[in-house]
């Protein structure tokens, strides 16, 4: 019994002990001690490729730990091997890397091309500051290359080299190839000081054709979020962040635009600048530091974006109006672009019941554990948007329900192989009356013992069964299905005790349903009633060898303690066995039994 006196410290009840042999968790076969240097070298590089745990989009992609193992088995024994697995820790690392690169990218190229290319203004360290980052950004074209992608939905993930390089050169391929060479190499066009009229207009288009690369902004927000889950940032903090950022570079981009659009329509209408009136000419702004040009194209840039009049500049050229007016509506655009992603009403309904979850915690004085438990469940439960399905679903007519639930449990579906073959009509009958429940890692499922009126099937996630001694059977994972027992053979009682390893998403039928739609006769009964002898067998061998470790264990119990009699050393405390010595008897023969359901 739980002493309801002592609850602040954590109950270890629900603990799990795993006593089955743990495997290595990259799934690569071992070496053996004489392999060459080589087979080292592909080994770790393969560590390095294939699906990692600690990446942020593994759990959500990947929703159990056996779904991890069939993505690493699958993607080491496939022909494909050296393809960069989306999820690896080596492409985390290199989207850390593109994630600076980008920023860096967005800040320095738009002010090399406006205050120095578009004016005819040199700067020395001109290739200094931009070449390293074209360099890299030709070097993520290879890495995108030999990179896999996630289908749009979520559904899979794709390794193979022919289908990556298609997907690829049919989406940005393109602009990353335009975008990441260096032309001010070739065209030299920084060197015509105070051009004229002999200004080679093409080279000038070719010089900007880099400015194209903000149409990778979208996967720059993407990283940005990645790093952010991978360190635990709160989504609401996320977007702070990002909305900060990007008002930074749209008010630098801005500056760049108020002066380097007003020096592109000179250059296209072959204008000596002496002989144009624009505001920078006019004024001999030009002729200023730096600085001094950066920060008064920058007041002008901001006021051009939120539709402010600067009276200080009364005489200004055509070519200054238009570049006002495009800011103007393209600043008007993006308060628009806030006010609805600052609103995002799923976003910020779910951290509102964030928030209510951990008032709820503080002010029920819950312990730690059990408070980081409610956390975990909600983040898992509702993945950072929280929607009310209960209102959705039943708004719905049947017979989208019933593909809704198909389409749900397309994972389940797949691993499954109790439904294979089975009548289309009985699967969505069963997937129509299932209910689904989470269980978050060390929860009880239930106990030896207990009344039985359902059975599960394992959406996600692992179960260890236990025996009534403790004894660990089996662990059942994505596709499994146990309890049944109790159902089949009409018992009430549980033979074994199951227990959540992990987060674990299950699909529970009601004994009911059961009955209604799988009759004694059907195909499932007597694949049930196959699967049933099985674990029975499994269940009853186990208690054998939990009872003769009992049996060794006593008797080596009365050895020892009759040989501490002989010696006259009666202390009690000799008799006592440590805690790791009881674990290394206990664990000493292991139930190598295959998986499967209990």
């Amino acid at each position: 019994m739980i002493d309801i006196f002592n609850l602040n410290e954590k109950t270890n009840f629900g603990n799990h002990n795993c006593q089955l042999r743990k495997t290595s968790g990259s799934t690569l076969p071992r070496l053996p001690p004489n392999a060459k240097i080589f087979s080292h070298l592909k080994r770790k590089f393969q560590k390095l490729i294939i699906v990692n745990e600690s990446h942020p989009y593994t759990n959500y992609l990947l929703r159990s730990q056996a779904a991890i193992a069939f993505e690493k088995r699958r993607h080491q024994s496939s022909n494909n091997w050296w393809i960069i697995h989306p999820c690896s820790k080596l492409r985390f690392c290199w989207d850390k890397l593109m994630t600076f690169v980008y920023l860096y990218f967005f800040i320095t190229v738009p002010y090399v091309k406006a205050f120095y290319t578009m004016c005819g203004r040199k700067i020395i360290y001109q290739y200094n500051l931009t070449i390293p980052a074209f360099a890299i950004c030709l070097l993520d074209i290879i890495m995108n290359f030999i990179t896999g992608y996630t289908l749009m939905d979520g559904s899979g993930i794709i390794l193979d080299a022919s289908l990556i390089a298609r997907h690829y050169t049919q989406t940005y391929f393109l602009v990353d190839l335009i975008t990441s060479i260096p032309y001010a190499l070739f065209t030299n066009f920084g060197n015509d000081t105070f051009a004229g009229t002999h200004v080679n207009f093409i080279a000038l288009i070719a010089e900007l054709i880099p400015l194209l690369k903000i149409i990778r902004l979208s996967t720059f927000r993407n990283y940005i979020r990645q790093i952010h889950n991978a360190y635990g940032i709160a989504s609401v903090t996320d977007a702070i962040i990002w909305l900060s950022l990007l008002t930074a570079l749209i008010f630098h981009w801005s500056a760049c635009l108020t002066w380097g659009y007003p020096f592109l329509s000179i250059h296209a209408t072959r204008l000596k600048y002496e002989n144009s009136d624009i505001y920078a000419i006019k004024s001999n702004l030009y002729q200023k530091d730096s600085l001094q040009i950066y920060i008064m194209s920058l007041h002008m840039g901001i006021s051009n974006l939120v539709g402010s009049s600067f009276i200080e500049f009364r005489k200004i050229s055509n070519a200054d109006k238009w570049i006002r007016c495009i800011l103007l509506l393209f600043g008007t655009g993006y308060m628009i672009y806030l006010i609805v992603e600052s609103s995002a009403e799923p976003e910020l309904k779910y951290q509102e019941i964030m928030c209510r979850v951990k008032e709820y915690i503080h002010e029920k004085n819950l312990p730690r554990h059990l408070g980081q438990k409610l956390l975990l469940y909600y983040e898992y439960r509702y993945q950072g948007s929280y929607f009310k399905e209960n209102i959705i679903v039943s708004t719905l007519p049947n017979h989208l329900k019933q593909e809704i639930n198909i389409r749900s449990n397309r994972g389940l579906l797949k691993t499954a192989t109790i439904f294979n073959d089975l009548p289309e009509s009985l699967v969505i009958d069963i997937l129509s009356v299932v209910k689904p429940i989470i269980y978050l890692e060390d929860d009880i499922i239930y106990k030896f013992g207990d009344v039985g009126n359902y059975m599960y099937f394992i959406a996600s996630g692992t179960v260890a069964i236990i025996n009534s001694m403790g004894k660990e059977i089996t662990h059942l994972e994505d596709g499994d299905h146990f309890g049944e027992i109790c159902i089949i053979q009409r018992e009430s009682l549980r033979k074994v005790s199951a227990i959540a390893i992990e987060t674990t998403e299950l699909l529970r039928l009601d004994q009911r349903y059961f009955n209604r739609l799988v009759t004694s006769n059907s195909e499932l009964y007597k694949r049930f009633l196959d699967i049933i002898d099985i674990r029975m067998r499994q269940i009853k061998h186990a208690h054998q060898v939990s009872m003769a470790e009992a049996k060794q264990q006593n008797r080596r119990s009365s050895e020892y303690k009759r040989l501490l009699m002989r010696t006259g050393n009666l202390d009690p405390a000799s008799f006592i066995f440590s805690k790791d010595e009881r674990n290394s008897e206990k664990n000493a023969t292991l139930n190598a039994n295959s998986r499967g359901s209990i």
